[in-house]
C-alpha cells in the first residue's frame, strides 16, 4: 500500500524536526567535530539538504522534464520495500557522489546557515508535493545514483529513509 501525499508531507516535516532537534542537542565544537576523518554532523546535515535539493527542483519544474527517464515499468515500490533496497544497497560500500558530498567551504557558512538550508529545502519539497497528484508521483521517474531509476513517489520515500538512516548514525551529543 503506499503512503498519500499528505502522509508523505507529515513524513517528511517529522523527519526534518526529528533531526533538527538531535542536532540542537551538539554543542558548536560537536557540530563541527570529524570523528576518524568521517563526516560532522554538520557535513550530514548538508550531505542530507544536498540530496534533497535536486528532487525538489525537479518537482518544482515541468513536468516534461521527467520524460528524459522514461515511465516506470510497474507500480512505485512499497516504503518498506524501497528502505529494505536501499539497506542492500549500503552493504556494498556505495558512498555518496562528489555532487552530495559536503564541502569545507559549505560549513565556514556557520551552523545557522547550514541548519536553515536543510529545513528549507524540506519545506519545498513539502510544498512542492502539494503540487502533485497521486497518480503523478507514480507515472514520474527519475535517476537515483545508487538505486536507478526511481519514481517520484520512491524518490520522495527514499528522502524519508535516508534522513531516518543517518539520525540513526548521528553520534550521541
Amino acid at each position: 500500500m503506499q503512503i498519500i501525499i499528505t502522509d508523505l508531507q507529515k513524513q517528511l516535516a517529522n523527519d526534518c524536526q526529528a533531526f533538527v532537534d538531535v542536532v540542537h542537542s551538539y554543542t558548536d565544537e560537536a557540530f563541527t567535530y570529524h570523528p576518524d576523518g568521517k563526516w560532522s554532523v554538520g557535513d550530514v546535515v548538508q550531505h542530507l539538504y544536498l540530496s534533497a535539493r535536486p528532487v525538489a527542483r525537479l518537482m518544482a519544474g515541468p513536468r516534461e522534464v521527467f520524460d528524459q527517464w522514461g515511465k516506470p515499468t510497474g507500480s512505485s515500490s512499497t516504503y518498506d520495500e524501497l528502505a529494505s533496497a536501499y539497506k542492500q544497497i549500503l552493504t556494498t560500500g556505495v558512498k555518496a557522489s562528489a555532487a552530495m558530498s559536503p564541502q569545507i567551504e559549505d560549513m565556514q557558512e556557520g551552523r545557522s546557515i547550514v541548519m536553515a538550508r536543510f529545513a528549507a529545502v524540506y519545506e519545498a519539497l513539502l510544498d512542492v508535493l502539494s503540487h502533485w497528484s497521486e497518480q503523478e508521483l507514480d507515472n514520474c521517474c527519475m535517476p537515483h545514483p545508487a538505486l536507478g531509476k526511481l519514481t517520484v513517489r520512491e524518490m520522495i520515500y527514499f528522502t524519508s529513509i535516508h534522513t531516518q538512516h543517518h539520525l540513526r548514525l548521528l553520534p550521541k551529543p
